[in-house]
Parts: structure tokens; sequence; C-alpha cells
């Protein structure tokens, strides 16, 4: 493996590695003799992360090993014997920091520019004054939009990666679109707006320092409230701003993670509140799964490990089966 290659190319058993990696989690386990441990880790660069297994390392090592965030990594490429999943199998692990930051943050696959210009159209095609008004005084503000553009979605389960809160906005949005040609009952100026402001609290939330983190008003207040705060506020800007608008759309925002239990302070209580919920948990949890069958691609098993949010295993066979049948077909 040479030094531009990354974990996403890792896919031949024997591969060898020399380079820097960000130590995402470690775990280590004493051994019998009371000298050595076992070390557990799981290693990440920008296009993904593997997990790794550290023998037999010096227990006065540990202290010095629990500190660092980066580490050249030299290795090799072995598979799991429960499921066949490809991991490194580590020789040596010292301190080191990398050239850029920006070889450990991912990024979404789509252009950032465009999924910006999508989010402009539909700021366009709003019809309503305020609520075009209020959309305006976020996505023309330079300082606002940089932040936008760099933010994430979320730090582990969907859309985690530099861009994903601009890409997860966009697909909330086109399914909320959906929602609103199919029931014409639902007001399509409040819930394409509120789709598109739904996570704004997330640029204040996460921080990227060559991985992405919780700022402290993240661990502390949350996007939901950071979000409503920012909304009030620009609504308090704009002249004669109604205030049963502003209550319905606070709402909305308030209530998109549809349960308590799910950190939305209220439960969404008016039409638009209740599709952008689903359409908000669709996309998460679509995006999530994509992302754990690619994680899973070359593990020699048919179900997945306990995936917590979803509390089940995930049947990962279905594609492979899908496409031999295909290919019968096309023969």
């Amino acid at each position: 493996m040479n030094n531009k290659e990354k974990i996403i190319d890792l896919s031949l058993l024997g591969d060898r590695i020399k380079q820097i990696f960000y130590i995402k989690e470690a775990e280590f386990k004493l051994r019998r003799d009371g000298k050595t441990v076992d070390g557990f880790l799981k290693i990440a660069d920008s296009s993904g992360e593997i997990e790794a297994i550290y023998w037999d390392l010096a227990k006065k090592k540990l202290p010095e090993i629990e500190k660092m965030q980066f580490a050249q990594i030299e290795g090799q490429v072995i598979k799991k014997k429960s499921d066949g999943q490809l991991q490194i199998s580590i020789k040596s692990l010292e301190q080191a920091l990398p050239s850029s930051l920006e070889d450990f943050i991912p990024s979404t696959t789509r252009d950032i520019g465009e999924l910006m210009q999508k989010i402009d159209d539909k700021v366009s095609s709003i019809k309503n004054h305020y609520l075009k008004t209020l959309l305006l005084s976020f996505f023309n503000d330079p300082f606002f939009r940089e932040k936008f553009k760099k933010a994430p979605a979320a730090k582990k389960l969907h859309q985690a990666y530099k861009g994903g809160l601009a890409e997860h906005t966009v697909n909330v949005t086109r399914l909320c679109e959906v929602i609103c040609q199919i029931y014409p009952e639902v007001n399509q100026d409040f819930l394409i707006s509120a789709a598109l402001l739904h996570d704004i609290g997330k640029v204040e939330e996460y921080k990227l320092n060559g991985v992405i983190e919780h700022t402290d008003k993240g661990k502390l207040i949350g996007h939901i409230i950071i979000g409503t705060e920012m909304i009030n506020e620009k609504i308090k800007q704009i002249k004669d701003f109604p205030e049963d608008l502003a209550v319905m759309f606070k709402h909305a925002i308030l209530s998109h993670h549809g349960k308590f239990e799910f950190g939305s302070p209220k439960l969404p209580s008016i039409l638009p509140a209740i599709a952008l919920f689903y359409a908000d948990d669709t996309d998460a949890k679509l995006n999530g799964l994509i992302c754990l069958k690619e994680q899973n691609k070359n593990v020699d098993k048919k179900w997945s490990e306990w995936v917590w949010w979803l509390e089940r295993s995930i049947y990962l066979a279905e594609q492979s089966i899908m496409e031999d049948i295909n290919d019968q077909f096309e023969e």
C-alpha cells in the first residue's frame, strides 16, 4: 500500500501498510502474564475506518498510546476469524503528526456546489414572503453559508462527513417535496422551509478538528435548541413576522426528532411537523444503512452485528442475491 492509498483501497490479504492514521477508538486487555496487553483499535482516514489489532504490547507503553490521536502504523491486512472482515495486524505504532488534517476528514461524494445550488433553488421557489425572508437571512449570509457547507450531519450514524449537512438537507427537502405532491393538504412553503432549516443548529453543534467532534455548546444544548434559537433571533429582525407562523415554525424545528427519547422537547403536532419528522428519519436511517453495508462489503457472512440504533441485525446478502437473479435474465 503506498502513501496515496486509503483505507477504502485495502482489499487484499497480506497488503502491507506504513502510514499515518487517526486513532478513533482504542481498547486494551491485560494478558495473564500481567506484563503485556492486546490492543483493539479502530483507525481511520478520510475514506473510512478499519479495525486493527496490536498483539502482545508492553504494558508500560499504554500511557503513551492512550494519549495518541494520530500515529504512524506499520502492519498487514488480515481477516477476522469471527466474520471474515478485513482488519490490520499492527507490527509497530509510533506517535506522528499529519501534514494536513484534511486527509482525515471524510467528505460527501456529491458536489458541494451543486448541493448548495439545489438549496438556493428551493429558497427561490418559496412564495411566502416571511418564510422566504427568513431563509434568505441564513443562506445569503456568507459566514453562515461557509459553516453550513462544511458541517457534518452527525458524528457517527448518518452523513458523518464534511458536507454531510448540506447533503442531508437536500435529501430531506426532496422527500418533503414528494410528500407535498402526494398530500396537497400539507403546506408546501412551510414544509420546504422547515426542511431547509431543520438542522442548522449543527453548524454550532459540531467542529472539524481533523475529526468530527462535539462543541461544548453542542454537548450542553444540542442542535435542536441551538437551531431554534438561531431562527428566533432572525424572526425578531423580520418586520411584522406573524406570531402564529413563528410559533408553528419553531414547533416544527423543536419536534423534528419525533419522540422525547430521540431528543425532541415537543412531539410533532401539526401536519408539516409530522411530515418533516418522517422525512428526516427516512434519510438518516437509509443513509446510515447504506454506510453500514459499505463497511461490511468484505464480510463473509449474511448478517451484520447488532445495530443498536435499529435494535436489530441487518441482512447483508440482499444486493448480491438480486444481482445474481438479474444476471440470469441478462444471459
